[in-house]
Protein backbone atom coordinates (compact mmCIF):
# COMPACT_ATOMS: atom_id res chain seq x y z
CA UNK A 1 0.00 0.00 0.00
CA UNK A 2 1.30 3.38 -0.90
CA UNK A 3 1.52 6.18 1.98
CA UNK A 4 -1.35 8.45 2.25
CA UNK A 5 -1.09 11.49 0.07
CA UNK A 6 -3.29 13.68 2.82
CA UNK A 7 -4.95 13.40 6.01
CA UNK A 8 -8.05 12.57 3.87
CA UNK A 9 -7.15 9.13 2.41
CA UNK A 10 -9.45 6.76 2.98
CA UNK A 11 -8.42 3.13 3.76
CA UNK A 12 -12.00 1.57 2.55
CA UNK A 13 -12.39 3.03 -0.91
CA UNK A 14 -15.82 0.84 -0.72
CA UNK A 15 -16.98 2.61 2.20
CA UNK A 16 -15.14 5.74 2.13
CA UNK A 17 -15.52 9.21 3.38
CA UNK A 18 -15.91 11.83 0.95
CA UNK A 19 -13.39 13.89 -1.28
CA UNK A 20 -10.90 16.36 0.26
CA UNK A 21 -11.27 19.69 -1.31
CA UNK A 22 -7.31 21.03 -2.34
CA UNK A 23 -5.55 23.86 -0.19
CA UNK A 24 -2.35 25.69 -0.71
CA UNK A 25 -0.15 24.13 1.86
CA UNK A 26 0.33 26.23 4.91
CA UNK A 27 3.62 28.41 4.80
CA UNK A 28 6.70 27.41 7.44
CA UNK A 29 7.06 30.91 8.18
CA UNK A 30 3.44 31.40 9.53
CA UNK A 31 4.03 28.40 12.00
CA UNK A 32 7.81 29.95 12.93
CA UNK A 33 5.97 33.52 13.16
CA UNK A 34 3.11 32.01 15.59
CA UNK A 35 5.71 29.93 17.78
CA UNK A 36 8.20 32.72 18.11
CA UNK A 37 5.30 35.36 19.45
CA UNK A 38 3.75 32.32 21.39
CA UNK A 39 7.08 31.35 23.54
CA UNK A 40 7.53 34.77 23.24
CA UNK A 41 4.48 35.47 25.56
CA UNK A 42 5.27 33.04 27.77
CA UNK A 43 8.66 34.42 28.82
CA UNK A 44 7.79 37.81 29.24
CA UNK A 45 4.42 36.55 31.34
CA UNK A 46 7.32 34.63 33.08
CA UNK A 47 9.48 37.40 33.94
CA UNK A 48 6.67 39.80 34.26
CA UNK A 49 4.90 37.14 36.64
CA UNK A 50 5.15 39.43 39.79
CA UNK A 51 3.63 42.71 37.82
CA UNK A 52 0.65 40.78 36.14
CA UNK A 53 -0.12 38.24 38.74
CA UNK A 54 -2.07 35.01 38.07
CA UNK A 55 -4.85 36.29 35.63
CA UNK A 56 -1.86 37.98 33.33
CA UNK A 57 -0.46 34.29 33.37
CA UNK A 58 -3.54 32.70 32.39
CA UNK A 59 -3.98 34.98 29.31
CA UNK A 60 -1.02 34.05 28.59
CA UNK A 61 -1.46 30.36 29.05
CA UNK A 62 -4.81 30.37 26.59
CA UNK A 63 -2.74 32.19 23.94
CA UNK A 64 -0.56 30.01 24.38
CA UNK A 65 -2.23 26.70 24.29
CA UNK A 66 -4.38 28.18 21.62
CA UNK A 67 -1.07 29.09 19.44
CA UNK A 68 0.84 25.63 20.28
CA UNK A 69 -2.44 23.84 18.23
CA UNK A 70 -2.30 26.16 15.17
CA UNK A 71 1.83 25.84 15.23
CA UNK A 72 1.14 22.20 14.36
CA UNK A 73 -2.55 22.61 12.73
CA UNK A 74 -2.82 20.26 9.28
CA UNK A 75 -3.63 23.26 7.08
CA UNK A 76 -4.56 26.74 8.77
CA UNK A 77 -5.74 28.14 4.98
CA UNK A 78 -8.38 25.44 5.41
CA UNK A 79 -9.34 26.53 9.10
CA UNK A 80 -13.10 27.54 9.27
CA UNK A 81 -12.96 30.94 11.34
CA UNK A 82 -16.63 31.37 12.36
CA UNK A 83 -16.37 27.61 14.00
CA UNK A 84 -13.25 28.45 16.01
CA UNK A 85 -14.47 32.58 17.15
CA UNK A 86 -17.95 30.70 18.03
CA UNK A 87 -16.42 27.90 19.72
CA UNK A 88 -14.15 30.20 21.88
CA UNK A 89 -17.25 32.53 22.49
CA UNK A 90 -19.32 29.47 23.86
CA UNK A 91 -16.13 28.29 25.94
CA UNK A 92 -15.91 31.60 27.78
CA UNK A 93 -19.73 32.34 28.19
CA UNK A 94 -19.69 28.94 30.06
CA UNK A 95 -16.82 29.43 31.33
CA UNK A 96 -18.16 32.97 33.05
CA UNK A 97 -21.76 31.84 34.21
CA UNK A 98 -20.74 28.97 36.00
CA UNK A 99 -17.92 30.87 37.96
CA UNK A 100 -19.05 34.34 37.98
CA UNK A 101 -22.83 34.37 37.94
CA UNK A 102 -24.37 33.22 41.25
CA UNK A 103 -27.64 31.42 40.29
CA UNK A 104 -25.89 28.83 37.72
CA UNK A 105 -23.09 28.39 39.89
CA UNK A 106 -25.51 27.77 42.52
CA UNK A 107 -27.29 24.95 40.16
CA UNK A 108 -24.09 23.15 39.69
CA UNK A 109 -23.33 22.95 42.76
CA UNK A 110 -27.01 21.57 43.16
CA UNK A 111 -25.83 19.09 40.54
CA UNK A 112 -22.69 17.86 42.75
CA UNK A 113 -25.20 17.99 45.84
CA UNK A 114 -27.00 15.39 43.96
CA UNK A 115 -24.66 13.55 43.05
CA UNK A 116 -23.31 13.25 46.76
CA UNK A 117 -26.39 11.98 47.40
CA UNK A 118 -26.64 9.23 45.03
CA UNK A 119 -23.02 8.45 46.48
CA UNK A 120 -24.38 8.07 49.81
CA UNK A 121 -27.10 5.70 48.54
CA UNK A 122 -23.88 3.61 47.38
CA UNK A 123 -23.49 3.00 51.08
CA UNK A 124 -26.33 1.27 51.87
CA UNK A 125 -25.62 -1.44 49.23
CA UNK A 126 -22.09 -1.68 50.06
CA UNK A 127 -22.68 -1.80 53.57
CA UNK A 128 -25.25 -5.14 53.22
CA UNK A 129 -22.46 -6.74 51.36
CA UNK A 130 -19.49 -5.75 52.96
CA UNK A 131 -20.33 -5.05 56.39
CA UNK A 132 -18.33 -2.81 58.78
CA UNK A 133 -15.30 -2.94 55.76
CA UNK A 134 -17.33 -0.30 54.16
CA UNK A 135 -16.72 2.28 56.52
CA UNK A 136 -13.16 4.46 55.53
CA UNK A 137 -13.65 7.10 58.36
CA UNK A 138 -11.16 6.56 61.28
CA UNK A 139 -11.94 5.29 64.66
CA UNK A 140 -11.72 9.26 65.96
CA UNK A 141 -14.22 10.10 63.59
CA UNK A 142 -16.81 7.37 64.30
CA UNK A 143 -15.18 4.99 61.59
CA UNK A 144 -16.07 0.91 62.59
CA UNK A 145 -13.42 -0.89 60.86
CA UNK A 146 -10.43 1.60 61.21
CA UNK A 147 -10.91 0.79 65.34
CA UNK A 148 -9.23 -2.59 64.27
CA UNK A 149 -6.42 -0.37 63.63
CA UNK A 150 -5.27 2.08 66.01
CA UNK A 151 -2.01 3.07 64.06
CA UNK A 152 -1.47 2.83 60.24
CA UNK A 153 -4.92 2.67 59.55
CA UNK A 154 -5.24 2.36 55.55
CA UNK A 155 -7.84 3.78 53.31
CA UNK A 156 -9.97 0.13 51.73
CA UNK A 157 -10.45 1.42 48.19
CA UNK A 158 -11.66 -2.01 46.82
CA UNK A 159 -14.58 -2.10 49.54
CA UNK A 160 -15.61 1.87 49.19
CA UNK A 161 -14.29 3.71 45.76
CA UNK A 162 -15.30 0.91 43.26
CA UNK A 163 -19.13 -0.10 44.34
CA UNK A 164 -19.72 3.90 43.09
CA UNK A 165 -18.47 2.17 39.72
CA UNK A 166 -21.34 -0.48 39.62
CA UNK A 167 -24.32 1.87 40.46
CA UNK A 168 -23.47 4.81 38.28
CA UNK A 169 -22.88 2.22 35.36
CA UNK A 170 -26.25 0.74 35.72
CA UNK A 171 -27.79 4.39 36.35
CA UNK A 172 -26.66 5.75 33.22
CA UNK A 173 -27.46 2.69 31.08
CA UNK A 174 -31.44 2.62 32.46
CA UNK A 175 -31.16 6.39 31.32
CA UNK A 176 -30.09 5.39 27.81
CA UNK A 177 -32.36 2.47 27.87
CA UNK A 178 -35.62 5.77 28.58
CA UNK A 179 -34.21 8.14 26.15
CA UNK A 180 -32.79 10.44 28.59
CA UNK A 181 -29.47 10.76 27.97
CA UNK A 182 -30.50 11.02 23.97
CA UNK A 183 -32.51 13.90 24.88
CA UNK A 184 -29.66 15.77 26.74
CA UNK A 185 -27.38 15.11 24.33
CA UNK A 186 -29.54 16.04 21.14
CA UNK A 187 -29.99 19.65 23.16
CA UNK A 188 -26.30 19.95 23.44
CA UNK A 189 -25.87 19.26 19.89
CA UNK A 190 -28.46 21.83 18.39
CA UNK A 191 -26.92 24.80 20.12
CA UNK A 192 -23.45 24.24 19.32
CA UNK A 193 -24.63 22.98 15.77
CA UNK A 194 -26.11 26.60 14.96
CA UNK A 195 -23.27 28.71 16.55
CA UNK A 196 -20.50 26.77 15.47
CA UNK A 197 -21.94 25.59 12.17
CA UNK A 198 -19.83 21.51 12.67
CA UNK A 199 -21.58 18.34 11.01
CA UNK A 200 -24.71 16.88 13.03
CA UNK A 201 -22.55 13.24 13.64
CA UNK A 202 -19.58 15.05 15.15
CA UNK A 203 -21.67 17.69 17.05
CA UNK A 204 -23.74 14.94 18.86
CA UNK A 205 -20.61 12.54 19.20
CA UNK A 206 -19.15 15.84 21.30
CA UNK A 207 -22.17 16.77 23.66
CA UNK A 208 -22.46 12.72 24.02
CA UNK A 209 -19.12 12.93 25.70
CA UNK A 210 -20.22 14.82 28.44
CA UNK A 211 -22.36 11.52 29.82
CA UNK A 212 -20.94 8.87 28.39
CA UNK A 213 -17.55 8.06 28.10
CA UNK A 214 -14.68 8.12 25.08
CA UNK A 215 -15.86 4.31 23.67
CA UNK A 216 -19.94 4.61 24.50
CA UNK A 217 -20.07 8.66 23.15
CA UNK A 218 -19.38 7.25 19.27
CA UNK A 219 -22.25 4.58 19.76
CA UNK A 220 -24.95 7.35 19.70
CA UNK A 221 -23.41 8.18 15.80
CA UNK A 222 -22.85 4.70 15.27
CA UNK A 223 -24.38 4.36 11.77
CA UNK A 224 -21.81 7.56 10.46
CA UNK A 225 -18.80 6.37 11.90
CA UNK A 226 -17.59 4.68 8.75
CA UNK A 227 -18.38 7.20 6.35
CA UNK A 228 -16.83 10.07 8.49
CA UNK A 229 -14.63 12.45 7.40
CA UNK A 230 -11.07 12.63 8.77
CA UNK A 231 -11.74 15.43 10.53
CA UNK A 232 -14.75 14.71 12.17
CA UNK A 233 -12.95 10.94 12.71
CA UNK A 234 -10.45 12.95 14.97
CA UNK A 235 -13.15 15.72 16.52
CA UNK A 236 -14.56 12.02 17.89
CA UNK A 237 -11.33 11.05 19.24
CA UNK A 238 -9.69 14.72 20.83
CA UNK A 239 -13.59 15.26 22.33
CA UNK A 240 -12.86 11.58 24.03
CA UNK A 241 -9.61 12.63 25.38
CA UNK A 242 -10.94 16.05 27.12
CA UNK A 243 -13.97 15.17 28.86
CA UNK A 244 -14.55 12.18 31.00
CA UNK A 245 -17.84 9.88 31.54
CA UNK A 246 -20.81 10.94 33.63
CA UNK A 247 -20.45 7.67 35.74
CA UNK A 248 -16.79 8.49 36.22
CA UNK A 249 -17.52 12.01 37.17
CA UNK A 250 -19.43 10.74 40.41
CA UNK A 251 -16.67 8.53 41.13
CA UNK A 252 -13.97 11.31 40.89
CA UNK A 253 -16.44 13.43 43.33
CA UNK A 254 -16.48 10.42 45.77
CA UNK A 255 -12.65 10.40 45.65
CA UNK A 256 -12.47 14.15 46.58
CA UNK A 257 -12.80 15.77 43.19
CA UNK A 258 -14.81 19.29 43.53
CA UNK A 259 -18.22 18.90 41.91
CA UNK A 260 -18.47 22.41 40.48
CA UNK A 261 -14.89 22.14 38.93
CA UNK A 262 -15.66 18.38 37.72
CA UNK A 263 -18.69 19.33 36.31
CA UNK A 264 -18.01 22.95 35.01
CA UNK A 265 -14.77 21.47 33.04
CA UNK A 266 -16.48 18.67 31.43
CA UNK A 267 -19.27 21.44 29.90
CA UNK A 268 -16.30 23.53 28.56
CA UNK A 269 -14.84 21.01 27.12
CA UNK A 270 -17.38 20.09 24.62
CA UNK A 271 -16.82 23.88 22.45
CA UNK A 272 -13.10 24.12 23.33
CA UNK A 273 -12.29 20.24 21.83
CA UNK A 274 -14.63 20.88 19.05
CA UNK A 275 -12.90 24.37 17.57
CA UNK A 276 -9.27 23.00 18.61
CA UNK A 277 -9.81 19.78 16.30
CA UNK A 278 -11.10 22.31 14.00
CA UNK A 279 -8.04 24.03 14.17
CA UNK A 280 -5.97 21.60 14.06
CA UNK A 281 -7.50 19.12 11.47
CA UNK A 282 -9.45 21.74 9.29
CA UNK A 283 -12.98 20.33 7.57
CA UNK A 284 -11.68 19.84 4.02
CA UNK A 285 -14.45 17.42 2.71
CA UNK A 286 -18.80 17.82 2.41
CA UNK A 287 -20.07 15.54 5.73
CA UNK A 288 -22.89 13.59 5.14
CA UNK A 289 -24.63 14.54 8.15
CA UNK A 290 -23.39 18.15 7.22
CA UNK A 291 -25.83 20.93 8.94
CA UNK A 292 -27.81 18.40 10.01
CA UNK A 293 -29.11 17.94 13.79
CA UNK A 294 -31.72 15.07 13.65
CA UNK A 295 -30.12 12.02 12.65
CA UNK A 296 -31.20 8.53 13.21
CA UNK A 297 -30.14 6.77 16.41
CA UNK A 298 -29.88 3.33 17.69
CA UNK A 299 -32.44 1.87 19.60
CA UNK A 300 -31.74 0.85 23.05
CA UNK A 301 -31.01 -2.58 22.99
CA UNK A 302 -32.80 -3.64 26.29
CA UNK A 303 -35.47 -5.23 26.85
CA UNK A 304 -36.76 -3.07 29.98
CA UNK A 305 -35.52 -1.22 32.77
CA UNK A 306 -34.57 -4.49 34.61
CA UNK A 307 -32.92 -5.63 31.88
CA UNK A 308 -30.92 -1.84 31.04
CA UNK A 309 -30.01 -2.21 35.08
CA UNK A 310 -28.87 -5.81 34.97
CA UNK A 311 -26.45 -5.11 31.73
CA UNK A 312 -25.07 -1.83 33.14
CA UNK A 313 -24.24 -3.66 36.94
CA UNK A 314 -22.69 -6.18 34.87
CA UNK A 315 -20.52 -3.71 32.64
CA UNK A 316 -19.92 -1.70 35.51
CA UNK A 317 -18.45 -4.95 37.24
CA UNK A 318 -15.92 -5.44 34.75
CA UNK A 319 -14.93 -1.74 34.67
CA UNK A 320 -14.40 -1.82 38.45
CA UNK A 321 -12.37 -5.26 37.91
CA UNK A 322 -10.33 -3.39 35.61
CA UNK A 323 -10.03 -0.25 37.72
CA UNK A 324 -8.30 -2.41 40.13
CA UNK A 325 -6.37 -4.31 38.36
CA UNK A 326 -5.00 -1.22 36.56
CA UNK A 327 -4.43 0.64 39.25
CA UNK A 328 -2.21 -2.16 41.10
CA UNK A 329 0.03 -2.10 38.14
CA UNK A 330 0.61 1.12 37.26
CA UNK A 331 1.32 2.14 41.03
CA UNK A 332 3.46 -0.74 41.38
CA UNK A 333 5.18 0.19 38.10
CA UNK A 334 5.26 4.01 39.48
CA UNK A 335 7.32 2.79 42.45
CA UNK A 336 9.46 0.23 40.63
CA UNK A 337 10.40 3.36 38.30
CA UNK A 338 10.86 5.45 41.31
CA UNK A 339 13.35 3.05 42.76
CA UNK A 340 15.46 3.06 40.01
CA UNK A 341 15.49 6.27 39.94
CA UNK A 342 16.34 7.04 43.02
CA UNK A 343 19.33 4.52 42.45
CA UNK A 344 21.38 6.32 40.01
CA UNK A 345 23.22 8.29 42.51
CA UNK A 346 23.85 5.81 44.79
CA UNK A 347 24.85 3.84 41.65
CA UNK A 348 27.09 6.66 40.44
CA UNK A 349 28.56 7.41 43.99
CA UNK A 350 29.85 3.36 44.00
CA UNK A 351 31.54 3.76 40.25
CA UNK A 352 33.43 6.55 41.71
CA UNK A 353 31.80 8.69 38.56
CA UNK A 354 31.06 10.97 41.53
CA UNK A 355 31.50 11.26 45.42
CA UNK A 356 28.95 12.59 48.33
CA UNK A 357 29.87 15.76 48.32
CA UNK A 358 30.29 15.85 44.11
CA UNK A 359 26.95 14.76 43.00
CA UNK A 360 24.53 17.23 41.64
CA UNK A 361 21.72 18.02 43.79
CA UNK A 362 19.15 17.47 41.45
CA UNK A 363 19.41 13.53 41.67
CA UNK A 364 19.01 13.38 45.09
CA UNK A 365 15.61 11.94 45.74
CA UNK A 366 14.93 11.55 41.87
CA UNK A 367 11.41 10.30 41.02
CA UNK A 368 9.23 10.48 38.69
CA UNK A 369 6.77 12.99 40.00
CA UNK A 370 10.31 15.05 40.16
CA UNK A 371 10.78 15.03 36.88
CA UNK A 372 7.29 15.71 35.79
CA UNK A 373 7.18 18.02 37.65
CA UNK A 374 10.70 19.86 36.12
CA UNK A 375 9.05 19.14 32.50
CA UNK A 376 5.60 20.19 33.11
CA UNK A 377 6.43 23.40 35.27
CA UNK A 378 5.75 25.99 32.83
CA UNK A 379 2.76 24.92 31.65
CA UNK A 380 1.05 24.68 35.03
CA UNK A 381 2.50 28.25 35.67
CA UNK A 382 0.53 29.02 32.38
CA UNK A 383 -2.49 28.17 34.15
CA UNK A 384 -2.43 30.55 36.28
CA UNK A 385 -0.72 28.62 39.12
CA UNK A 386 1.69 30.53 41.38
CA UNK A 387 5.12 29.42 40.15
CA UNK A 388 5.91 28.21 44.28
CA UNK A 389 3.11 25.42 43.10
CA UNK A 390 4.08 24.87 39.68
CA UNK A 391 6.45 22.16 40.28
CA UNK A 392 3.19 20.49 42.24
CA UNK A 393 0.92 20.86 39.72
CA UNK A 394 3.36 19.68 36.90
CA UNK A 395 3.60 16.62 38.76
CA UNK A 396 0.37 16.38 38.45
CA UNK A 397 0.12 17.07 34.97
CA UNK A 398 2.37 14.51 33.88
CA UNK A 399 1.75 11.84 35.79
CA UNK A 400 -1.83 12.59 34.22
CA UNK A 401 -0.58 12.29 30.90
CA UNK A 402 2.40 9.28 31.25
CA UNK A 403 -0.19 6.78 33.58
CA UNK A 404 -3.39 8.49 34.43
CA UNK A 405 -5.48 11.00 35.57
CA UNK A 406 -6.80 8.46 38.31
CA UNK A 407 -3.16 7.80 40.00
CA UNK A 408 -2.70 12.00 39.27
CA UNK A 409 -6.09 12.28 41.42
CA UNK A 410 -4.74 10.25 44.56
CA UNK A 411 -1.53 12.49 44.39
CA UNK A 412 -3.35 15.43 44.66
CA UNK A 413 -5.50 13.92 47.41
CA UNK A 414 -2.22 13.43 49.31
CA UNK A 415 -1.18 17.13 48.27
CA UNK A 416 -4.01 18.32 49.68
CA UNK A 417 -4.01 16.65 53.25
CA UNK A 418 -0.60 17.47 53.14
CA UNK A 419 -1.52 21.34 52.52
CA UNK A 420 1.32 21.47 50.07
CA UNK A 421 0.04 23.88 47.96
CA UNK A 422 -2.57 26.80 47.63
CA UNK A 423 -6.45 26.36 47.18
CA UNK A 424 -6.22 28.08 43.90
CA UNK A 425 -3.45 26.00 42.57
CA UNK A 426 -5.56 22.46 44.04
CA UNK A 427 -9.01 23.67 41.69
CA UNK A 428 -6.94 24.93 39.13
CA UNK A 429 -5.08 21.24 39.06
CA UNK A 430 -8.98 19.88 39.49
CA UNK A 431 -10.20 21.94 36.11
CA UNK A 432 -6.67 20.43 34.34
CA UNK A 433 -7.00 16.77 35.52
CA UNK A 434 -10.42 16.49 34.84
CA UNK A 435 -10.03 14.28 31.07
CA UNK A 436 -9.04 10.92 29.65
CA UNK A 437 -6.19 12.57 27.74
CA UNK A 438 -3.46 9.62 28.16
CA UNK A 439 -1.07 7.51 26.53
CA UNK A 440 -3.40 4.29 27.14
CA UNK A 441 -6.55 6.01 25.73
CA UNK A 442 -5.09 6.03 22.40
CA UNK A 443 -5.03 2.21 22.63
CA UNK A 444 -8.67 2.24 24.16
CA UNK A 445 -10.34 4.19 20.99
CA UNK A 446 -7.90 1.94 18.69
CA UNK A 447 -10.04 -0.66 19.97
CA UNK A 448 -13.70 0.69 20.51
CA UNK A 449 -13.88 3.25 17.88
CA UNK A 450 -12.01 0.46 15.62
CA UNK A 451 -14.61 -2.37 16.41
CA UNK A 452 -17.54 0.15 15.07
CA UNK A 453 -15.54 1.31 12.04
CA UNK A 454 -13.05 -1.81 11.03
CA UNK A 455 -12.70 -0.14 7.88
CA UNK A 456 -11.08 3.03 10.03
CA UNK A 457 -8.62 1.37 11.46
CA UNK A 458 -6.00 3.10 9.85
CA UNK A 459 -7.11 6.23 10.12
CA UNK A 460 -7.28 6.01 13.73
CA UNK A 461 -4.37 4.75 14.27
CA UNK A 462 -2.49 7.98 12.17
CA UNK A 463 -4.68 9.96 14.52
CA UNK A 464 -4.74 8.54 17.73
CA UNK A 465 -1.29 11.14 18.76
CA UNK A 466 -2.39 14.04 17.33
CA UNK A 467 -6.08 13.79 19.16
CA UNK A 468 -4.11 12.89 22.84
CA UNK A 469 -2.54 16.14 22.05
CA UNK A 470 -5.07 18.29 21.30
CA UNK A 471 -7.29 16.66 23.93
CA UNK A 472 -5.01 17.28 26.92
CA UNK A 473 -4.50 21.02 25.40
CA UNK A 474 -8.01 21.51 25.65
CA UNK A 475 -7.61 20.27 29.67
CA UNK A 476 -5.14 23.07 29.53
CA UNK A 477 -6.92 25.61 28.27
CA UNK A 478 -9.93 25.22 29.76
CA UNK A 479 -7.94 25.32 33.42
CA UNK A 480 -6.91 28.85 31.88
CA UNK A 481 -10.02 30.38 31.23
CA UNK A 482 -10.42 29.54 34.79
CA UNK A 483 -7.30 31.26 36.09
CA UNK A 484 -8.80 33.94 34.38
CA UNK A 485 -11.69 34.19 36.16
CA UNK A 486 -10.76 32.51 39.79
CA UNK A 487 -10.06 35.22 42.46
CA UNK A 488 -6.23 35.47 42.54
CA UNK A 489 -6.81 34.37 46.70
CA UNK A 490 -9.21 31.68 46.76
CA UNK A 491 -11.18 31.07 48.60
CA UNK A 492 -10.76 28.23 51.22
CA UNK A 493 -12.41 24.75 50.56
CA UNK A 494 -15.27 24.11 52.34
CA UNK A 495 -17.16 21.01 53.48
CA UNK A 496 -18.99 19.23 50.29
CA UNK A 497 -22.72 18.73 50.56
CA UNK A 498 -22.39 15.24 51.34
CA UNK A 499 -20.79 16.29 54.92
CA UNK A 500 -24.68 16.90 55.59
CA UNK A 501 -25.88 13.32 54.76
CA UNK A 502 -23.26 12.08 56.74
CA UNK A 503 -23.78 14.16 59.94
CA UNK A 504 -27.22 13.19 59.52
CA UNK A 505 -27.32 9.55 59.17
CA UNK A 506 -24.47 9.67 61.98
CA UNK A 507 -27.47 11.11 64.66
CA UNK A 508 -29.39 8.39 63.98
CA UNK A 509 -28.28 5.60 65.48
CA UNK A 510 -24.73 5.56 63.91
CA UNK A 511 -26.83 4.90 60.21
CA UNK A 512 -24.28 6.82 59.06
CA UNK A 513 -23.70 8.01 55.45
CA UNK A 514 -19.95 8.12 54.66
CA UNK A 515 -18.76 11.89 53.92
CA UNK A 516 -17.57 10.98 50.62
CA UNK A 517 -16.71 14.56 48.83
CA UNK A 518 -15.49 16.51 52.07
CA UNK A 519 -12.92 18.91 51.40
CA UNK A 520 -9.98 20.04 53.92
CA UNK A 521 -11.42 23.13 55.66
CA UNK A 522 -8.60 25.49 55.05
CA UNK A 523 -7.79 29.12 56.23
CA UNK A 524 -5.29 31.10 54.35
CA UNK A 525 -2.73 30.81 56.93
CA UNK A 526 -2.98 27.11 57.92
CA UNK A 527 -5.38 24.05 56.59
CA UNK A 528 -7.06 21.73 58.56
CA UNK A 529 -8.01 18.08 58.35
CA UNK A 530 -11.87 17.38 58.63
CA UNK A 531 -12.24 14.24 60.58
CA UNK A 532 -13.30 12.54 57.55
CA UNK A 533 -10.41 13.06 55.26
CA UNK A 534 -8.05 12.01 58.30
CA UNK A 535 -8.34 8.63 56.85
CA UNK A 536 -6.16 10.10 53.62
CA UNK A 537 -4.00 11.96 55.91
CA UNK A 538 -3.27 9.18 58.43
CA UNK A 539 -1.98 7.27 55.02
CA UNK A 540 0.11 9.74 53.29
CA UNK A 541 2.08 10.21 57.04
CA UNK A 542 2.52 7.18 58.65
CA UNK A 543 5.78 8.30 59.99
CA UNK A 544 3.73 10.30 62.62
CA UNK A 545 2.77 9.23 65.61
CA UNK A 546 -0.91 8.36 65.92
CA UNK A 547 -1.42 11.34 68.48
CA UNK A 548 -0.06 14.07 66.08
CA UNK A 549 -2.46 12.81 63.55
CA UNK A 550 -4.97 12.74 65.72
CA UNK A 551 -4.96 16.38 66.91
CA UNK A 552 -6.30 18.00 63.71
CA UNK A 553 -9.29 16.26 63.28
CA UNK A 554 -10.38 16.92 66.97
CA UNK A 555 -9.05 20.47 66.78
CA UNK A 556 -11.23 21.24 63.39
CA UNK A 557 -14.63 19.05 63.16
CA UNK A 558 -15.89 18.52 59.94
CA UNK A 559 -17.93 22.02 59.15
CA UNK A 560 -21.05 21.22 56.94
CA UNK A 561 -20.91 24.31 54.73
CA UNK A 562 -23.77 22.89 51.87
CA UNK A 563 -20.96 24.21 49.24
CA UNK A 564 -18.35 25.72 48.33
CA UNK A 565 -18.80 29.07 46.70
CA UNK A 566 -15.29 28.67 43.97
CA UNK A 567 -14.98 25.32 42.49
CA UNK A 568 -12.11 23.62 45.26
CA UNK A 569 -10.94 20.34 45.40
CA UNK A 570 -12.53 18.20 47.63
CA UNK A 571 -9.75 16.60 50.28
CA UNK A 572 -11.69 13.18 51.10
CA UNK A 573 -11.21 11.04 47.78
CA UNK A 574 -8.84 8.00 48.13
CA UNK A 575 -7.33 5.89 45.94
CA UNK A 576 -7.78 7.37 42.35
CA UNK A 577 -9.54 5.21 39.93
CA UNK A 578 -7.71 4.00 36.24
CA UNK A 579 -9.46 6.32 33.44
CA UNK A 580 -8.13 4.67 31.07
CA UNK A 581 -10.48 1.45 31.59
CA UNK A 582 -13.47 3.50 32.25
CA UNK A 583 -13.54 4.94 28.65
Amino acid sequence: MQPPKSLETPVDVHDAPPPAEIYKPTPISWRLAILAVIVGIGLAAFYARETIGPHGQAVAGVIFFFGIVAVFSANLRAVNWHTIVWGIGLQAILAILVLKVGFVHTAIEGMGWVVQQMLNFVQEGSKFVFGNLYDPRPADAGGTWARLFPTGYAFQFAFVALPPILFFSALFTVFYHLGVLQRLVKLFAKVMLYLMRTSGAETLSVAANVFMGQTEAPLIVRPYVPRMTNSELFVLMASGMAHISGGLMAVYISYGANPVAVITTCVMACPCSLYLSKLFLPEVSKPETGGQSEMKMDKSPYVNTVDACAAGTSDGLSLALNVAAMLIVFIAFVAMFDALLSGIRPLLIWLHVFTVETAPAWMEGLSLSKMFGWIFSPVAFLMGVAWKDAGHVGSLLGTKLAINEHVAFLKMKDMIAGNEMSARSFQLAAFALTGFANFSSVGIQLGGIGGMAPNRRHDLARLGMRALFVGFTATLLNASIAGILLPSTAEAPSAATSTTGAETAAATDQKQAIPVGNAIPASSEKSQVAPSDKASTEKSATDKTSSEKASPAKSAPAPSAPAPSVPAPSAKGSTDKKSAAAK
